[in-house]
């Protein structure tokens, strides 16, 4: 049997009219009441729900693992110019190919 990761979100919210002279104050006296628990949020107040796998990496992860892996190839070839096998995995033509992807998807 796996063991797999699924990340559970609750959102809890509620509106607060506070008299104030400027929002500026207003966030402030609302922020001062919830760090003093004035203001304590419950299952009342609960908006949404979320189940998030996170046991695969997001897609802005993976463009992130691509651009550096591009970054390092490049910085790399200016280095040492050498011949690299159109066939492997970590071909950067296939890296560029897949970045584009995500990044249209």
């Amino acid at each position: 049997m796996e063991t797999f990761k699924i990340e559970v979100q609750e959102l809890l919210t509620r509106v607060i009219e506070v008299q104030a002279e400027n929002l500026q104050e207003a966030y402030s006296i609302v922020y001062d009441q919830y760090e003093k628990e004035v203001i304590v949020l419950d299952y009342n107040d609960f908006a949404e729900l979320n189940f998030i796998d996170i046991n695969s990496p997001s897609t802005k992860d993976e463009i992130n693992v691509l651009t550096k892996d591009l970054i390092d190839y490049i910085l790399s070839k200016k280095q040492n110019d050498t011949k690299e096998s159109y066939n492997t995995e970590n071909n950067i033509l296939i890296k560029i190919e897949k970045l584009k992807s995500l990044m249209e998807s």
